[in-house]
C-alpha cells in the first residue's frame, strides 16, 4: 500500500520498506543477536507491525507512517508527529520488554497500536531509557498516589529516595502557539504555560522530598519561557511535585526543582544532562 508521505511530501522520501524489515536492520547495527533481535520484533502489535517506512532524505533517518494530523481550528498540521523514527520505536520495545511484566506488557503494547494514541503511550517510556537496568522501576502502580490514580512510574534506587514520576506528553500548548500565529500573524506566540503543569499536583499526595521525590516528564513541542516557566513551577503544591523535567527520548534535558540538593541525584538517575537550549527562550530574545 502506498505511503501517505510519497503523496503530500514526495521530495523527503528517500527510499521505502515495511517496518518489519527496518527494526531487523535496527537490531543489526546495534550488533545484537538475531535472537536479541528476533524478540523485540516478536512483540510488535498488529497495527504497527503492518506499517511501512520510509527514508528521510533531510535527516537520513527511518522513519514509520503511524499518527494523524493534528486539526486546529480549521487546518490540518502536518509533520514529524505522523512519522516516528524507526531507532525509537526499537528503544520503546527494548525497554518495556526490559521493564514491564507479561501482563502489563501486553497492556502497554496494546496502547502504543492505538494510531490515535501513539505518541502519548510511547512517551511512557522515555523517562526510563536510561535508568541503570539494575535499579527497580515499576509502571502504572496504584497506592501511591491520590485516590486511586495510579503512578506511571515508581523508581526504588537502592539506599536512596523512592521517585514517582507522571509522564505528560502535552499538545495544548503547541495548538495554542499555533493558533496564536494564524491569529497574530508574526507577533510573538502566547501561551498559558501553566498548561504544562495540568493535573501533575492531583497526582500526589504531599510528602516529605528527603524521603520521596516526586514530579514530572513533561514532553511538549514548544520552547517555554523562561521566567514564565519557573514562575508555574514555583506556583505548584512544593509538598506534593519537587521536581518537573521537560524533556523527550534524548539526553538533554530542563530540570526544575525545589532544591539543589535533588538535582545531582535526579540527572544521574535518569542519565541526562541539563541543558536549557532546547526547551527554553527569553521573551524579548531572537528564539532560534
Amino acid at each position: 500500500m502506498p505511503l501517505l508521505i510519497e503523496s503530500v511530501l514526495p521530495q523527503l522520501v528517500g527510499g521505502v520498506d515495511s517496518l518489519l524489515a527496518r527494526l531487523t536492520a535496527e537490531g543489526q547495527a546495534r550488533g545484537l543477536s538475531k535472537d536479541q533481535s528476533d524478540g523485540v520484533i516478536a512483540v510488535l502489535p498488529p497495527n504497527l507491525a503492518a506499517c511501512g517506512c520510509f527514508l528521510d532524505r533531510l535527516t537520513d533517518i527511518w522513519r514509520y507512517e503511524f499518527g494523524s494530523p493534528h486539526r486546529v481550528g480549521n487546518e490540518l498540521i502536518w509533520g514529524v508527529h505522523m512519522w516516528p523514527r524507526v531507532p525509537l520505536l526499537f528503544d520503546v520495545l527494548q525497554c518495556a520488554q526490559r521493564r514491564l511484566s507479561p501482563d502489563k506488557l501486553r497492556a502497554y503494547l496494546a496502547l502504543i497500536d492505538d494510531i490515535g494514541r501513539h505518541l502519548i503511550h510511547l512517551t511512557e517510556m522515555f523517562p526510563i531509557l536510561r535508568v541503570s537496568p539494575v535499579i527497580p522501576a515499576d509502571h502504572e502502580v496504584s497506592g501511591l498516589g491520590a485516590g486511586n490514580r495510579t503512578v506511571d512510574w515508581v523508581i526504588d534506587p537502592a539506599g536512596e529516595r523512592r521517585v514517582l514520576v507522571d509522564v505528560k506528553r502535552r499538545f495544548a500548548d503547541f495548538f495554542s502557539q499555533m493558533e496564536g500565529v494564524a491569529v497574530d500573524g508574526g507577533a510573538t506566540p502566547q501561551h498559558d504555560v501553566g498548561l504544562l503543569f495540568r493535573s501533575v499536583e492531583g497526582k500526589f499526595l504531599p510528602r516529605n522530598s528527603a524521603e520521596q521525590l516526586q514530579g514530572a516528564w513533561i514532553v511538549t513541542d514548544i520552547k517555554q519561557e523562561e521566567t514564565e516557566l519557573q514562575t508555574a513551577f514555583d506556583a505548584l503544591d512544593p509538598a506534593k511535585v519537587h521536581f518537573a523535567i521537560l524533556g523527550d527520548e534524548r539526553a538533554d534535558v530542563c530540570l526544575l526543582t525545589r532544591g539543589a540538593e535533588h538535582r545531582r541525584f535526579l540527572l544521574e538517575l535518569f542519565g541526562v544532562q541539563e541543558k536549557n537550549e532546547r526547551f527554553l527562550f527569553r521573551r524579548g530574545e531572537v528564539r532560534t
